[in-house]
């Protein structure tokens, strides 16, 4: 029975060899409309828009996100067409300046499903803060992938939306604390600066592991001393980031994975000494690239070119005696 039907299936393709041309001709026009408006993103980027968190751009890149996740998956569903349209809107009014962009998202897509509209209460609560800014492109990203989670949901059920769900609510819990950092009220003295430090995910775990090189814990030693260092610990945000990367197709793994690795970091932390309930570890997965790279070349020189965009960032919430330099954790070498 097996070979008549794949015997029919041949025939039915060679006979239809002009359809099946232009579905291959049309996939990689989507791919190129995708790179085109990436790079316009770019521009915008070190542009004009150099330095600020842009709502707006943020939430174009997003789109970009779903839709070249969508390309890749072949999707039908109409999703596609609706991200590249959504990114390119958003583009178009940011090149050409316009006054009171909306800041409405759509809340379902062609092939979602409705999926934790409590998150969604929650984004709408944080936009209407006054000092909404400080976390606007976390919001704006986390708004997309909630769109993103309820295609997902749509098609293949809650197992596999999950890992964006969480994704939303780490983007969502990101933006919460930077709008409390802006919204504190200084008491005797000015609310205490947030010192990032980003160590590199290549010099810290193997390529696409979540276990930590022996050879790089120097590096998580010092960072362990430049915590000590503060005199008034209040918070340690870990927010683990890959690259967007995945052979098997499955871009939830990306998720997963810097989760993974921030909890491997927190755990060796707390080896060193620094308080277990001080310590927030979270994953961002691909979805805040600092990079944006051509899926035209190998796939080796596009892992060199999304390197940057491995990495895990370390935020410290506290304050020293005397307000001294902490020492860049990322950048010491050992003795």
């Amino acid at each position: 029975m097996i070979k008549p039907l794949l015997s029919l299936l041949f025939v039915l393709l060679i006979g239809n060899a002009p359809l099946a041309q232009a579905i291959e001709e049309v996939r990689p026009e989507r791919l190129q409309q995708i790179e085109t408006l990436q790079r316009r993103a770019d521009n915008l980027a070190f542009g004009e828009l150099a330095g600020a968190d842009s709502y707006h751009l943020a939430k174009a890149r997003a789109w970009l996100d779903l839709a070249l996740s969508e390309y890749h998956e072949k999707d039908t569903s109409g999703s596609l067409s609706a991200a590249i349209a959504q990114a390119q809107t958003l583009l178009d009014a940011l090149e050409q300046k316009q006054a009171n962009i909306t800041m409405d998202t759509p809340v379902q897509i062609a092939g979602s499903e409705a999926l934790r509209p409590d998150l969604l209460d929650q984004i709408a609560v944080l936009k209407k803060h006054d000092k909404f800014s400080c976390g606007q492109r976390p919001l704006a990203t986390a708004e997309v992938y909630l769109v993103w989670a309820e295609h997902e949901y749509s098609e293949s059920g809650m197992s596999h939306a999950e890992s964006y769900v969480r994704n939303v609510e780490n983007l969502i819990y990101e933006a919460k604390v930077a709008i409390d950092i802006c919204a504190a009220a200084p008491v005797t003295a000015p609310t205490p600066p947030l010192e990032k430090i980003t160590l590199s995910g290549d010099a810290l775990f193997a390529f696409d592991k979540a276990t930590l090189n022996p050879s790089a814990l120097w590096r998580l030693d010092n960072l362990a001393d430049n915590i000590k260092t503060v005199t008034q610990l209040d918070e340690v945000i870990l927010v683990g980031h890959t690259d967007r990367m995945r052979s098997d197709g499955r871009h939830e793994r990306n998720q997963i994975l810097s989760e993974q690795r921030a909890e491997s970091i927190k755990q060796y932390l707390i080896g060193k000494g620094i308080p277990a309930d001080k310590i927030h570890a979270s994953g961002a997965g691909s979805t805040q690239p600092l990079v944006q790279c051509s899926t035209k070349p190998s796939r080796k020189k596009q892992v060199a070119c999304l390197q940057p965009n491995r990495r895990v960032e370390i935020m410290l919430r506290g304050s020293k005696e005397g307000n001294e330099a902490a020492r860049p954790g990322a950048s010491d070498k050992p003795e």
